[in-house]
């Protein structure tokens, strides 16, 4: 999937894109966190909070005002509004990304996420969920089918020579994500599909020698050419 001298990246390397995914999940977490307890310090009522925050985190079901804050199209699946569910997710989003990493794919971890990000976004509202939403979900299955797609035989070593096989995660967590949402709109399980459809994608492509996430490597690249210091 990579260049055959690339290794799985160290927790603290620079081009770690597991680190940096959770990283930036935590980072939006904390900065919505805070923002509430400040909310609730100066004596505000949460509705006002709702109205004048989360609403700027949160991805509408409706076309017109989605299109009036576009930007939550990249924010809402970087955004968490219950603890548990955050940390439901990252859980998942290491295991499926440390599976992906171990097989030399830790560099399309990032286009995944953003691909997932937008097209489970456009399938929310083209489907009418009717409600408002944010979180990692169709992106952590998107990784999770992409997972699967690579290599459905692979094992996560736990200890010794014992191992989970990627399918028998797959199933667990896709159960996990039924009974979880399973009071939730229907319109959630069917963009959940197109969230795992995107990884399908994204792998089958890959193995065709199509990456779709080439640009944005070669983006971040010349980014960082620019910003480099100029010998004198």
């Amino acid at each position: 999937m990579q260049n055959s001298v690339q290794s799985k990246p160290l927790i603290g390397a620079d081009n770690n894109a597991l680190v940096a995914l959770v990283s930036v999940n935590l980072m939006v977490a904390v900065t919505y966190g805070m923002t509430r307890m400040v909310y609730f310090l100066e004596g505000f009522p949460m509705a006002q909070f709702y109205d004048e925050v989360v609403h700027h985190f949160m991805l509408s079901p409706y076309y017109q005002e989605a299109i009036e804050k576009p930007w939550t199209f990249f924010l809402y699946n970087w955004s968490h509004d219950q603890f548990w569910t955050l940390c439901g997710n990252m859980i998942w989003l290491t295991t499926f990304g440390s599976i992906l990493q171990n097989q030399l794919a830790n560099r399309h971890l990032f286009p995944i996420y953003f691909y997932s990000g937008i097209l489970g976004a456009i399938a929310f509202i083209v489907l009418g969920a009717g409600v408002s939403f944010m979180g990692g979900e169709l992106s952590i299955m998107a990784l999770a089918t992409a997972a699967l797609s690579l290599n459905p035989g692979y094992q996560l070593k736990l200890s010794g020579h014992s191992g989970i096989p990627v399918w028998i995660i797959f199933i667990v967590y896709f159960i996990v994500q039924v009974t979880t949402h399973l009071q939730g709109t229907p319109v959630f399980f069917f963009t959940l599909s197109v969230g795992g459809l995107v990884g399908v994608v994204y792998m089958y492509l890959l193995k065709k020698k199509i990456d779709l996430g080439r640009w944005m490597h070669q983006l971040v690249k010349k980014f960082n050419g620019f910003m480099a210091p100029k010998e004198a």
